[in-house]
């Protein structure tokens, strides 16, 4: 096959999946009962630390989105009771975010979610050798700087 065609090819694969994976992030789901998130939400509540707290500046590091969208976030949390915010006291300008008793739980969960999640997906890629599955994962860093450098241009 042409390089040209065969890489359209693959791009054409990458809008599609990148397609389902938006419809997924932006699905309404019960991690536990009583507790329909989007995933995005549960990436928040997975990227805070159940044993101590996090600064909102921290966390929308760690999940690579604006201050003003992780405060966002943070505020949908807390009245799902999920979180609890508070002034740091150390630096009152500072945001800190606490997991509740129900965060936690559902943090839990979540583990036990992702192992089984991550278990389904190694049957999926059975055949797929070590290096293979390394090499996925540099084409995606491949993909991800070259569109990090055509946003910059």
């Amino acid at each position: 096959m042409d390089r040209i065609l065969l890489l359209k090819t693959f791009l054409d694969e990458k809008h599609s999946t990148t397609m389902v994976h938006e419809h997924y992030l932006n699905t309404l789901r019960e991690y536990a009962p009583g507790t329909d998130l989007y995933m995005r939400e549960m990436h928040f509540v997975m990227a805070a630390n159940p044993k101590q707290p996090v600064s909102i500046t921290e966390l929308a590091k760690k999940l690579e989105v604006t201050l003003g969208a992780a405060s966002q976030m943070a505020t949908k949390l807390e009245k799902k009771g999920l979180i609890l915010r508070s002034s740091d006291p150390e630096d009152r300008r500072r945001t800190i975010v606490r997991l509740t008793e129900k965060g936690i739980l559902l943090y839990q969960r979540h583990m036990e979610y992702d192992k089984k999640s991550l278990e389904l997906m190694n049957d999926i890629f059975c055949e797929f050798s070590d290096e293979d599955m390394e090499r996925l994962i540099y084409a995606e860093r491949l993909f991800r700087k070259a569109l990090h450098a055509k946003v910059n241009d």
